[in-house]
């Protein structure tokens, strides 16, 4: 077991070399770097629980409203708006009354799965320490 826990330390840090490598090649913080860009377009609290909840399959307005809890109607719609138009998300508006709207990943949206589910790993794996920084961030009111 503790072999096993080496091996995917080794890969991890391997990963995390190769990362850090190909950033010294890149200014990841120059706004023209793809990098930087692909951040600006995904690093929205909103937008990564929507392209999360959407690997789930179709989803309709109400059904996102009601599984991401917190959301404003407002930002919903303002999330939505910009991942079709970032090419990430499909709105497939149907012909009836009254109009049934439905919203899936496109194959470009379908890509991030492994990047989003290595993110969730992370957060399981690490959950007691993230509520413990989770909450002294944001106090009860």
């Amino acid at each position: 077991m503790m072999a096993g826990k080496r091996a995917d330390e080794a890969a991890r840090q391997h990963l995390v070399t190769g990362l850090l490598e190909r950033m010294l090649v890149k200014d990841v913080f120059d706004e023209t770097c793809i990098v930087n860009q692909a951040l600006v377009l995904l690093a929205d609290k909103w937008a990564l629980l929507v392209l999360i909840v959407l690997m789930q399959g179709t989803k309709r307005y109400s059904e996102l409203q009601r599984q991401i809890r917190g959301v404003s109607p407002k930002m919903l719609t303002q999330t939505l708006r910009s991942l079709e138009e970032n090419e990430l998300v499909a709105r497939q508006v149907f012909p009836e009354v009254p109009p049934r709207v439905e919203y899936s990943l496109t194959a470009f949206g379908k890509s991030l799965s492994h990047p989003l589910a290595a993110l969730c790993d992370w957060a399981f794996e690490h959950e007691p320490r993230l509520r413990k920084v989770y909450a002294q961030a944001r106090p009860a009111p």
